[in-house]
């Protein structure tokens, strides 16, 4: 279709915005993100006149849009923007404008360094961490909300192959940091656990977030990979997050990997507390075969398997 009326466009807004309503667990409240820039500030000012133009452009729309968006996945105004950014600017002004006020231009210009392979792209990284900024995303026909840290380290990161992600230098740096945060984003944590496999000192790192943090992903990252070093420690520790977590919060998934690695340990105490656990947390219901299947795997049959059951 080549015009739009505006109540189609109104409709196809909304249709987008309805879809983002069950992203499950692991949806980002966004904080509020009406930050303009201001003509007066310093960092808008070191920005060359000759870019002024594209970053009030981006600045106006203040959504970080990727390259399709909508039902029919156009690309985004925004993210034209962006490539116009990424095609003008040199390297030391999309330093400086991933310091911009404006939290989306910040974003792009770091996304902007990222398709370039800028080699210090971990002090950009570095920034983002510490600022802990969100931004509104619009992918798809997805709009929800991202960590600026997460949004720069996803576009490099899908840059990438599997194959070169053990070995990427880049990535290495980006990953070290995630790991030694005091409490690691858990896509992050996923995603620098997934890379490779650790050795000294980031085993002893990673140990100390899965038993003296709680940090999900570490542990059962663990239990991949070091589970006879680890394992009584891993057995408590996957014990007290099934009791200690209401799956709707966290997903069917998490509550099925978590369970799966329990049976896995072959303890009829801790079976016993896997259905005392499904009886009171009923999220399985959204996946009821799938759970009925792994437990009758492990010979368990006397759970009756009625959501509605108190």
């Amino acid at each position: 279709m080549k015009y739009f009326d505006f109540k189609t466009v109104l409709i196809v807004i909304a249709i987008c915005l309805i879809s983002c309503n069950d992203n499950g667990n692991n949806e980002i409240n966004l904080k509020n993100s009406t930050t303009v820039i201001s003509k007066h500030s310093k960092r808008y000012l070191d920005t060359p006149k000759r870019l002024r133009a594209i970053i009030d452009s981006i600045a106006k729309i203040n959504i970080v849009e990727y390259e399709s968006v909508g039902i029919g996945g156009w690309e985004g105004a925004n993210y034209r923007n962006f490539k116009k950014l990424k095609a003008k600017a040199n390297i030391e002004e999309l330093v400086t404008l991933t310091q911009n006020e404006n939290a989306v231009v910040a974003c792009y210009a770091g996304w902007a360094l990222a398709d370039r392979s800028y080699p210090n792209l971990k002090l950009i990284f570095r920034n983002f961490l510490d600022d802990n900024q969100m931004v509104e995303t619009f992918s798809g026909c997805i709009m929800s909300g991202g960590h600026m840290a997460s949004e720069l380290y996803h576009r490099y990161w899908n840059s990438t192959s599997f194959e070169d992600r053990s070995e990427n230098k880049i990535l290495q740096e980006l990953d070290s940091m995630i790991l030694y945060q005091p409490k690691p984003y858990w896509l992050l944590a996923l995603r620098a656990l997934d890379n490779r496999v650790y050795e000294e000192p980031y085993k002893s790192r990673i140990a100390e977030l899965a038993f003296d943090k709680s940090n999900r992903e570490a542990l059962f990252y663990l239990n991949n990979f070091h589970k006879a070093e680890y394992y009584k420690k891993i057995e408590t520790a996957l014990l007290q997050y099934l009791r200690n977590t209401n799956f709707k919060n966290t997903g069917t998934s998490d509550y099925f990997k978590t369970i799966e690695e329990l049976l896995r340990f072959n303890n009829p105490d801790i079976n016993n507390e896997i259905v005392e656990k499904m009886k009171k947390d009923k999220h399985w219901h959204h996946d009821p075969e799938k759970f009925r299947s792994i437990l009758d795997h492990y010979g368990i049959y006397y759970f009756s398997w009625s959501p509605m059951q108190n």
